[in-house]
């Protein structure tokens, strides 16, 4: 039996992808033998080279890096079932045995691309019926004031003391 290869990363859909004699590239392009449509994923993201029973995984200089046991893959590497390869923030595991992919599933952390939207708490409170930029404004302009009537006491002081001198 060929091995196949299997997205792990919950809400991820695909696969599973047969592994058989030859080059299989992964990403996000239309045409690769392994197409993932995700954001973190490059257009031609890696490969994967099986002869004579061996599977060996390169990555193709993607953005988001592949790794393999959490180490990053700078060099092709043999790959073996039960290996876990992360290629941006996609998990994939190759299999053997489709029955060990349920329980690896159950065990693999949500990830999720979607940034998180900014909400108005994000930045501070400010006064209800006061905008972000009329608080601010406010703001600098009791500084301003307070700067210049400082400034002013000194100037005038200064004046005063020229004065009498």
């Amino acid at each position: 039996m060929a091995t196949l290869l299997y997205i792990i990363t919950e809400g991820i859909q695909g696969g599973p992808f047969e592994l058989s004699e030859g080059t299989h590239v992964i990403g996000s392009a239309e045409g690769n033998a392994i197409l993932i449509a995700d954001s973190t994923i490059s257009a031609q993201h890696g490969q994967f080279t099986v002869a004579d029973g061996q599977i060996v995984y390169q990555d193709l200089g993607s953005q988001n890096g592949s790794f393999v046991s959490e180490q990053p893959v700078t060099q092709p590497v043999a790959l073996i079932p039960g290996h876990i390869l992360q290629a941006g923030n996609i998990h994939l595991q190759l299999v053997d045995n489709p029955e060990v992919v349920e329980s690896v599933k159950r065990e693999t952390a949500v990830i999720s691309n979607t940034p998180k939207a900014i909400e108005p708490g994000d930045f501070g409170s400010v006064e209800p019926g006061v905008s972000a930029f009329e608080a601010k404004s406010s703001k600098w302009v009791k500084t301003y004031v307070i700067v210049a009537i400082v400034i002013g006491a000194l100037l005038g002081g200064l004046l005063v003391y020229m004065l009498i001198m």
